[in-house]
C-alpha cells in the first residue's frame, strides 16, 4: 500500500506541476492516471474535476464531480466547480440549484456566494445579484472574493468611484491571493478605460498580463500541412447530412458572441455555447484512420448532443470555439452540411480587445500584444486556406459593417443559414440568458459604435502589436458576405 500510494503522490505531483506550467493536456492525462490507481479518493477526483473544467470536457467534468461531491459531501468548492460544469453543460437550472444546495449548507460561504452573483451579473440579472449580495451586506470582514463581487456590481451599475476604491485595495493588498489582486488589477483597466484615463488603463493590463506566463501561437504551414489537399481527398464525409450546425469561427473579441446572440434569438435558433466535443474528437483518432465508419458515428455522437442541449424543434445551432480555425477540415468531413460563419473585426481593436480581457488560463497568447498579432495572422492564413481548399462555403461576418447596418447585416447573415428573418434577431440583447463570455455585458445592450476604432486611445502603446500583425496592421482586408 505505501508503495502504491508514493506512485500516487509522484504522479500527483507531476500533474501540479503541469497544471501550474499551464500544460494542461498532460495534466488531464496525469489525474487520469492517478484516478486509475485510487478511484475512491476525493482529492483526487476534485483535481481531475477541476482539469476537465479548464479544458471544456463538460460532461465527464459533472460525473466526475458529482462523485467527488458523494465522497465529501461537506466540501462546498466541490460544488461550486460542479456549477461551473453544469453552466457550460448549459444546465442553467442544474447549476442555481447546486450553488442553492451549497448556499443552504453555509450561506455565507465566500466562493459560493461570488459565483452566484456573479452567475446573475453575466445574466444581465442585477436585481437579483444584488440580493445574493445583500444577504451579506452586514458582514464586518468580508473577504477577498466577496469584495471582488462587490466591486463587479459597482462596475456594472457604472458606480465607478465606488467600485475604483474596492479594486484598487485588493490589487495592493499583499495579503491576498495573487488570482483575486490579478483580478482586481484588470478590473481597474476595464473602469479607467470606462473613464477616459487611457494611459492608467494600459498600465493595469499590462500588469495584468505579465502575471502569468506566455503561451504561443499556432503555425499554420504545419497545419496546412497536416490537412493538405491529399489529406483532405482521403477522409470521407459523413453520410449523415444535417443542416443545424452553426460553426462561428473568429479570433477573440472579433464578434462571435454577438453573432451567436443573434443567431440564438430567432425562434429557430439555439446555441451550444463554446462546446469542445468536435474539437475533441479530432484528438480521438490518427487522421489516416478516420474512415467511414468513424466519421459517421463522430457526426451521429455530435448531433445527438445538439439534440439534447437544444431540442428538436430548433433549425439552426450554434457552436462557438476559439481555436476552431486548427481543424474546419475535419469539422467539414463530420459535418458536411455545416454553416460556418466567420467572424472578422479590425484587427487593432480585435487584438487590443483581447490583451484588455482577463482570460485567466484561457488564451495564452493573448497576454502579449506582438504574439496577439502574430496570432491573429496565422488565423487569417488558416480561414483563407478552408475557403479555398473545402466544398463547404465560408460567410465572412464583418463587426464595423454589422454595427453600421444591423438589420441588413442580420437579414445577409440568416439568408446564408438558410432561415428567415425575425425581428427578434434585433433585439437579441432582450433574451434574459447566461452568457458565458467576457462578452456578456456588451450582449445585453444594443448595437453600438463605441467599439470602433478604440485602438486609437492605446495607439501609443501598440507598436510591438502592429509588428505582429504585418500586413493586417492598416484594417480588416474583407467583406461580409461568401
Amino acid at each position: 500500500m505505501a508503495k502504491s500510494a508514493a506512485k500516487v503522490q509522484s504522479i500527483l505531483n507531476k500533474a501540479q506541476m503541469a497544471m501550474k506550467q499551464e500544460h494542461f493536456g498532460s495534466a488531464l492525462l496525469l489525474y487520469r492516471k492517478a484516478h486509475a490507481l485510487d478511484k475512491n479518493n476525493h482529492a483526487i477526483l476534485f483535481r481531475l474535476g477541476h482539469v476537465l473544467v479548464t479544458v471544456g470536457y463538460a460532461d465527464e467534468a459533472v460525473d466526475v464531480l458529482k462523485l467527488a461531491a458523494k465522497r465529501k459531501a461537506n466540501d462546498l468548492n466541490v460544488l461550486v466547480l460542479l456549477s461551473h460544469a453544469q453552466l457550460m453543460q448549459g444546465d442553467i437550472e442544474g447549476m442555481h440549484a447546486t450553488l442553492d444546495k451549497a448556499l443552504a449548507r453555509d450561506p455565507y460561504h465566500e466562493l459560493v456566494i461570488q459565483t452566484k452573483a456573479v452567475t446573475y451579473l453575466d445574466s444581465g440579472m442585477i436585481a437579483e445579484a444584488k440580493e445574493v449580495l445583500d444577504r451579506v451586506a452586514d458582514l464586518e470582514d468580508a473577504g477577498e472574493l466577496i469584495q471582488m463581487v462587490r466591486g463587479r456590481f459597482l462596475k456594472d451599475t457604472k458606480s465607478y468611484p465606488e467600485a475604483l476604491s474596492i479594486f484598487e485595495k485588493l490589487a495592493e493588498d499583499a495579503t491576498a491571493s495573487d488570482p483575486t489582486r490579478r483580478n482586481a488589477t484588470f478590473e481597474l483597466g476595464a473602469i479607467y478605460d470606462k473613464l477616459g484615463e487611457f494611459d492608467k488603463a494600459f498600465s493595469c493590463f499590462e500588469r495584468g498580463n505579465a502575471w502569468l506566463g506566455l503561451g504561443r501561437t499556432a503555425h499554420a504551414e504545419s497545419l496546412q500541412k497536416t490537412w493538405s489537399p491529399e489529406v483532405l481527398a482521403s477522409i470521407p464525409a459523413s453520410s449523415i447530412h444535417d443542416e443545424r450546425p452553426v460553426f462561428i469561427a473568429g479570433m477573440p473579441r472579433s464578434g462571435t458572441t454577438l453573432m451567436e446572440q443573434v443567431i440564438n434569438a430567432h425562434p429557430l435558433g439555439g446555441t451550444v455555447g463554446e462546446c469542445p466535443l468536435l474539437l475533441q474528437m479530432r484528438t480521438r483518432s490518427m487522421v489516416s484512420d478516420l474512415d467511414q465508419e468513424k466519421i459517421d458515428s463522430y457526426a451521429k455522437e455530435y448531433l445527438d448532443l445538439l439534440e439534447r442541449r437544444c431540442g428538436s424543434e430548433v433549425q439552426r445551432v450554434v457552436d462557438k470555439h476559439m481555436g476552431s480555425e486548427k481543424d474546419l477540415g475535419f469539422v467539414s468531413k463530420v459535418l458536411p452540411n455545416v454553416h460556418v460563419v466567420h467572424a472578422l473585426r479590425d484587427p487593432r481593436d480585435c487584438c487590443l480587445s483581447a490583451y484588455t480581457q482577463n482570460f485567466g488560463a484561457n488564451v495564452l497568447y493573448s497576454r502579449d500584444l506582438k504574439m496577439l498579432g502574430e496570432q491573429y495572422v496565422v488565423h487569417r492564413e488558416m480561414m483563407e486556406y478552408w475557403k479555398e481548399q473545402l466544398d463547404i462555403e465560408i460567410y465572412n461576418c464583418v463587426y464595423e459593417e454589422f454595427v453600421s447596418d444591423q438589420e441588413q447585416s442580420t437579414r445577409s447573415l440568416l439568408d446564408y443559414l438558410g432561415i428567415e428573418f425575425d425581428e427578434s434577431c434585433l433585439r437579441f440583447y432582450e433574451k434574459k440568458e447566461h452568457v458565458h463570455t467576457v462578452s456578456s455585458m456588451q450582449v445585453r445592450q444594443p448595437v453600438y459604435q463605441s467599439s470602433k476604432q478604440r485602438w486609437k486611445n492605446y495607439e501609443k502603446h501598440l507598436a510591438p502589436l502592429l509588428e505582429g500583425l504585418g500586413k493586417y496592421a492598416d484594417g480588416v482586408h474583407a467583406t461580409s458576405g461568401i
